[in-house]
């Protein structure tokens, strides 16, 4: 174990040992008792206290014992740690991150939860809550002269608290993040209560993604992920291309000095927002209507429909900022492709031996326009997808 030496009577051999011998056992049996006796839940089935203590005697010997010796193992200058990010970009990161959806669906199985642990009384009283905050909502626009139905203002209520708790859970999670490289590994760690480790094989590497939003764009940084997993929290483009040269090892200084990036010209910006322009041509249609014909709950129908051209109008905005930003270079075996997804701008850095096949694509109206899509699969059936650039620019660049 790398010279290190087995001393029964050390302060760090009799925690380990009062640790997995002593803590875990009663902390996982006096945790099922203090959960049972409060909610007035029995144990399931056929179980009693006495198993709860074996399983607790059990769990003393998990993985915490393998990552002491493996820590143990590997000399302490193997596992220098590369970077750890600063609490102001670890809040960015779970901001960037966290999903209204997402949210939405973690928050209503942890309420769910709440309800089969402690009963259906503590989430009566969660919703109540909820409702009392949309009325106290309602009642303060009403004062403004704002009508919105109180039915909408639950469920902005209840998509906010969704959004906060998911997003405390992730903040809470990167402020333990920790990022190391050694051994051809990029290890990284992060957590709430349980330490999660990700291992990426450098060599093995198949994409570097950038995440941007607008209020990435904004605050000039974004973070970084590899594999599904977020390498690095928001960070500036000049420390983010530090940090691929030397861990991923990838020469994006030399992507980024080359002029000759093919971006989508200006005559596109309809083939980029076709689709909220519509949304929005049709919820005006509809709210014109709604002022002619005069239907029934007529302010209820109203107030969705503002809101859906109001949501619509944000897309146009946000999709054509997009376009601009979108483009493709290449340079130094390396090909980088900035791209729209959903409601995020990506910029996706790749190895040109990672990205064995490149697909072109033109529709009817590309042909006439001289534009294409280009698409690049990567291992791992990744593809990223840049529409509407100049078929041939695009051309030259890649089938040169």
């Amino acid at each position: 174990l790398a010279g290190a030496a087995l001393d029964p009577t050390s302060p760090l051999f009799l925690g380990i040992v009062c640790g997995l011998v002593i803590g875990k056992p009663l902390g996982i049996y006096g945790s099922v008792r203090l959960v049972t006796r409060l909610s007035g839940v029995p144990l399931p089935g056929s179980a009693t206290p006495s198993a709860t203590l074996a399983a607790g005697t059990r769990g003393g010997s998990g993985f915490t014992r393998w990552s002491f010796l493996a820590n143990r193992a590997v000399p302490a200058d193997a596992r220098r740690a590369a970077a750890t990010p600063r609490a102001r970009h670890c809040i960015a990161g779970a901001f960037v991150d966290t999903r209204a959806l997402s949210g939405v669906v973690t928050f209503g199985l942890f309420l769910n939860r709440i309800g089969g642990v402690f009963g259906s009384e503590s989430f009566s009283r969660i919703m109540s809550a909820m409702v009392g905050a949309a009325e106290g909502i309602t009642q303060l626009l009403s004062a403004l002269h704002i009508g919105v139905p109180r039915l909408t203002a639950l469920a902005a209520v209840f998509v906010g608290t969704a959004w906060l708790f998911v997003f405390l859970r992730k903040a809470l999670g990167m402020l333990r993040f920790r990022l190391s490289c050694g051994g051809g590994y990029i290890t990284i760690q992060r957590g709430v209560f349980t330490l999660y480790e990700y291992r990426l094989v450098r060599h093995n590497l198949t994409a570097c993604l950038r995440c941007d939003t607008l209020t990435t764009l904004l605050l000039r940084s974004a973070p970084l992920y590899c594999h599904d997993v977020i390498l690095f929290p928001p960070v500036r483009q000049r420390t983010a291309d530090r940090l691929l040269s030397k861990l991923c090892r990838l020469p994006v200084n030399r992507l980024n000095s080359r002029t000759d990036r093919v971006i989508p010209p200006f005559s596109a910006l309809f083939g980029h927002c076709a689709v909220p322009l519509a949304w929005l041509g049709g919820f005006a249609a509809a709210l014109l209507l709604t002022f002619i014909v005069k239907p029934v709950a007529a302010d209820l129908i109203q107030s969705l429909l503002w809101s859906g051209a109001a949501i619509s109008l944000w897309f146009t905005v946000t999709y054509g900022i997009y376009m601009r930003l979108s483009g493709a270079s290449r340079a130094g075996g390396v090909t980088g492709l900035s791209f729209r997804r959903g409601a995020r701008l990506y910029t996706a850095v790749i190895p040109d031996e990672k990205a064995p096949l490149y697909i072109l694509g033109r529709n009817l109206f590309q042909k006439f326009s001289g534009m294409c899509d280009i698409t690049l699969a990567v291992a791992g059936r990744k593809r990223f997808k840049l529409r509407n650039v100049p078929h041939r620019a695009i051309e030259q660049m890649f089938l040169r």
